[in-house]
């Protein structure tokens, strides 16, 4: 994991993944549009109840404070949802279940407050205002029949009390006592003043309350319809964008997570402080690195310049044996793990080798994924393994690849006289191929016989340059004993592809030989990468001498 903390290294995993990571945010807000276009909709719609006239109409010995109302309030809201809705939900469950299938409804009131506000969803408009309406409706039934039937026994009693008061107030005639004249009149009781009092009150009690039977109590405002209800879900723009940003969000992450843990090396800087090695050359990622031109293979237009490159790194870079007769340059390309393209490169960098008029052998050290045939368009049937066991001569099994063959120049008068600023092209290279050959069933004993070290040192008499395709010493041990034979070693790393780990480890393997390490050859790189770090990318186009003299 990359041990940085700075915001370039925080940064950089989301920019490189930054179209992956808009391409998932796209497609989850789409997924998100389609999915909640098509879901079930549900509506809301809110009534409100108005209990403040059957608060003030209060019954015979209830009280009247605030607390006392504010109890009343939420009781009367516990009725609404414990008891109020059931009623409601089996009266529309008869008429139509599809109605209230899925359906909430709920009542709720501030605190201090004379309203009680009940809120009804369901998957219809028109269903969710008939849902809040009728649990208002039977609401309002229900308080005003049990305020009814509370007043009307307090009427009776107030009526059975002042029965009692008026027979007991009734005058009556006191007859005479013992030893009085018979003809004294006799005395009559009058009512007293308390029952009298008490009388005019329940007679007071009795009209008020019967006056209280015409009042409405609660009453409903405000009532539900259809047309006002509010659209809850599903909201199709709105899921979308939130979508979006979750997928955005998500995907950075996941990104950032695989940027960090993620040990391959992806920029120049990162391939090179693996290895510790300079950067030779470094090449950008093309779809065909080899084309096809009149039938001979020859490198894309977008690898001349960086394989011009190289090969001036190797002509300065590699010091041949001055124990040659003719002092060539043999060298090995080996990288950290499979698949990094040292065999393309190979190919390509003889191919222009061979164009800047040098003599270059290819040798194919690789029998069990063997590339250069199919690559540069030979015969691979037949190649390194038989010359090391005595099968064929090297120069039977070596193979010319024939360059381009240049246009002739027109004779016709009207043409127009040759371009002065043309020079004459040096005497052309030559690129022969020594390709792997069949598989064979102990690679590295054959490659460490010392046959291999004659036929080096016999070929590297007679080329310019040795260029030795060989497989990765971390995958195989074929390298092995090569990397005693060769003058340089030139690694190959792929961005994306080389790991880090395989890069330290390929670096303490090439420790212990005794040609050095040349540099880096760095492979399938971003343009953006190569021209940050210095390089320039060229297409490998010549001016014609016309355009130059303008």
């Amino acid at each position: 994991m990359n041990e940085t903390t700075d915001a370039t290294s925080i940064l950089l995993p989301l920019w490189r993944r930054k179209w992956l990571i808009l391409t998932v945010g796209v497609v989850v807000a789409a997924a998100s549009y389609f999915y909640y276009k098509h879901a079930t909709r549900v509506y809301q719609s809110t009534t409100q109840i108005y209990l403040g006239a059957s608060l003030e109409e209060q019954a015979p010995g209830e009280k009247t404070s605030s607390k006392g109302q504010t109890a009343n309030v939420a009781n009367q809201v516990a009725i609404i949802n414990s008891i109020v809705i059931e009623q409601v939900r089996q009266q529309l469950r008869q008429k139509d279940k599809a109605l209230i299938r899925g359906s909430k409804v709920r009542a709720k009131s501030p605190e201090k407050s004379e309203f009680i506000a009940i809120t009804a969803e369901a998957h219809t408009a028109k269903g969710a205002a008939l849902l809040a309406n009728t649990t208002a409706r039977t609401f309002i039934r229900r308080q005003h029949a049990s305020r009814q039937r509370a007043t009307e026994r307090a009427i009776a009693i107030a009526r059975r009390q002042l029965r009692r008061i008026e027979a007991a107030s009734v005058p009556k005639a006191v007859p005479k006592t013992a030893g009085k004249s018979k003809n004294a009149p006799a005395v009559t009781r009058t009512p007293s003043t308390s029952s009298v009092l008490q009388a005019a009150a329940l007679n007071s009690k009795i009209n008020q309350l019967e006056a209280s039977l015409g009042v409405a109590g609660a009453e409903q405002i405000k009532p539900a319809k259809a047309t006002t209800a509010l659209l809850l879900s599903p909201k199709p723009r709105k899921n979308a964008i939130f979508g979006f940003v979750i997928g955005i969000v998500l995907a950075a992450i996941a990104a950032y997570a695989l940027g960090r843990f993620d040990r391959r090396l992806r920029s120049l800087a990162g391939i090179e402080g693996a290895f510790g090695s300079q950067i030779l050359a470094s090449f950008p990622k093309v779809r065909r690195p080899i084309v096809r031109r009149d039938g001979e293979p020859t490198p894309s237009q977008f690898l001349v310049e960086p394989l011009r490159r190289l090969h001036t790194a190797l002509q300065l870079g590699v010091n041949p044996d001055p124990r040659r007769t003719r002092p060539s340059r043999t060298v090995l390309f080996v990288s950290a793990d499979a698949g990094d393209g040292k065999s393309t490169l190979v190919a390509d960098l003889a191919l222009v080798q061979r164009d800047s008029g040098e003599r270059v052998a290819v040798v194919e050290a690789n029998f069990r994924r063997p590339a250069q045939a199919r690559l540069l368009g030979l015969d691979g049937a037949e190649g390194l393994a038989e010359v090391l066991t005595g099968k064929l001569a090297v120069g039977q099994a070596m193979q010319r690849v024939h360059p381009i063959q240049p246009a002739e120049l027109s004779d016709d008068p009207g043409a127009g006289a040759p371009v002065a600023t043309m020079v004459e092209s040096r005497e052309a290279g030559t690129l022969f191929l020594l390709a792997g050959g069949r598989s064979v069933p102990n690679p590295p004993a054959l490659l460490g016989h010392a046959a291999m070290a004659d036929l080096l040192r016999s070929v590297s008499e007679d080329f310019d340059y040795v260029l030795i395709d060989a497989p990765s010493p971390l995958e195989v041990s074929d390298v092995m004993p090569l990397l005693k034979l060769v003058d340089a070693i030139v690694i190959v790393a792929r961005a994306g592809h080389t790991r880090e780990m395989s890069a330290q480890r390929l670096v303490q393997l090439l420790a212990q030989s005794n040609a050095p390490a040349l540099g880096i050859v760095a492979n399938c790189l971003p343009r953006r990468e190569i021209k940050r770090y210095g390089f320039a990318a060229a297409n490998g186009r010549v001016w014609s001498g016309k355009l130059m003299g303008r």
